[in-house]
């Protein structure tokens, strides 16, 4: 176990430093639009984009996460795996350009009306770079490739960031340049993931490859995951499509801003739940599984509160320097900060179930939230503008958390103190990560 732990927290903390630098990324790919476009353009540009993100959400039919758990078991090969994902990845895409089309005509017809159909249309083309980075982003995850797996992330933001600088401040094409770099990005990171695959892994791409048989196995397992998946999806970004229903694209802008910057916080859940939904998958051991994702959670709920704190009372000086169009976007963020933190430990208690093969109870949660979000913020949003969105979203992830901590205690039949309350044994941890990191850094310099 202490063998297996020690791997576990080097791949996380791998992964933990490439987030990190994702984030910087992401903060420099926040500021550009958001003060390049304004709150009305940062709102058309999320509306914009949230089809292709829609689309590809409903319609992967969960064979992502089939991924991470068939490979990670050795249940099938990685040529199989590689091949058969590279035909499901553009067939789903191809299906999905062309239910995006239907919708964008349906859509000409409704209180959307006002948005570019011609920058809709364009957005789609960024669907078969979105399948095929993430259906062979998960091959990697599978095979606990952490490097690799996060190094496609910094490639996929890096190349966003340059496009963007190139079409907003070189050539000048404001919100169309915005879509194209949200396009190139995710196609230079499927480029990047097959080139690597191919030199490092040495699969090789045939339609003999392809599994009929796997394809089957996949769909089975990743249904449950899938379901979920969408709710989730709906349950995190209906709000945004609601605002846009009741209130204006500048509310949409200064509403995803907050949540843009408050959703950073999940750095800490990803980078260990990446590590951990193999792990718990390939594990055999029951003991084993929940003394780690205990451990976890227990010090992601520490880590997390402390930056919250930090965060919400820097928020009026954040907004001030770096984000002057949107001071109401600081009140939000503050709104949305509780919830916020209860959920990057629900995301690693949710790893943890799907691991196990058991995605379909956070399948009934998702329902149930997608449930409550939709009641409160038709409630909330006609009555309170966009901060009856966020205050939406915080009971929700608040209801969320609660109901997915007394699952994971009926599954593995521990004390909710065990998983959520920090002992003098984490503290020793933390302690010697510290200490083995001051001496990596001095040893370097």
């Amino acid at each position: 176990m202490k063998t297996q732990q020690n791997s576990f927290l080097s791949n996380s903390i791998i992964t933990l430093t490439r987030q990190v630098i994702g984030i910087v990324i992401g903060l420099c790919i926040l500021f550009i639009i958001a003060n390049g476009l304004g709150p009305s353009g940062q709102g058309k540009y999320t509306l914009l984009t949230y089809l292709p993100l829609m689309l590809m959400t409903f319609l992967n039919l969960g064979f992502n996460s089939s991924t991470v758990f068939f490979v990670s078991q050795k249940k099938v090969s990685l040529n199989d795996s590689f091949s058969t994902n590279i035909i499901i990845g553009i067939g789903l895409a191809l299906i999905s350009i062309l239910i995006g089309t239907a919708f964008i005509y349906i859509l000409s017809e409704t209180k959307f009306q006002n948005i570019d159909s011609g920058l809709l249309f364009i957005s789609l083309l960024a669907l078969p770079g979105m399948f095929l980075m993430i259906f062979l982003q998960t091959i990697i995850q599978g095979i606990q490739d952490f490097k690799a797996f996060n190094t496609a992330l910094v490639v996929q933001q890096f190349s966003t960031l340059l496009f963007l600088i190139l079409f907003l401040f070189v050539l000048d094409l404001h919100l169309l340049g915005a879509i194209l770099s949200f396009i190139f990005g995710y196609g230079i990171a499927a480029i990047y993931m097959i080139y690597y695959l191919i030199k490092n892994c040495e699969v090789s791409f045939s339609f003999k490859f392809f599994s009929l048989s796997h394809l089957k196995e996949m769909f089975v397992y990743g249904m449950k995951a899938h379901v979920s998946n969408m709710m989730t999806f709906l349950n995190y970004r209906l709000d945004i499509l609601l605002i846009g229903y009741f209130l204006t694209e500048s509310a949409v802008g200064l509403y995803t801003l907050a949540v843009n910057l408050g959703e950073r916080l999940s750095i800490f859940s990803q980078s260990f739940s990446q590590v951990l939904l193999p792990r718990i998958a390939s594990s055999t051991n029951e003991e084993d599984r929940n003394k780690l994702t205990s451990m976890l959670s227990r010090l992601i709920l520490v880590l997390v509160i402390m930056v919250s704190i930090l965060i919400w009372l820097c928020s009026d000086l954040i907004f001030a320097l770096f984000f002057p169009e949107y001071p109401e976007s600081s009140l939000l963020l503050k709104l949305l900060l509780p919830g916020l933190t209860l959920l990057t430990v629900e995301k690693i208690l949710s790893n943890d179930l799907a691991g196990r093969g058991k995605p379909e109870l956070n399948m009934y949660v998702s329902f149930f939230n997608v449930i409550i979000n939709v009641i409160l913020n038709l409630i909330l949003i006609p009555r309170f503008g966009v901060k009856g969105a966020a205050i939406s979203s915080t009971i929700t992830y608040v209801c969320s958390f609660i109901i997915k901590a007394f699952i994971f205690k009926a599954v593995t039949k521990m004390k909710i103190k065990d998983f959520l309350v920090i002992t003098k044994t984490d503290l020793a941890l933390i302690l010697k990560i510290y200490r083995n990191f001051r001496h990596r850094t001095a040893v370097n310099k």
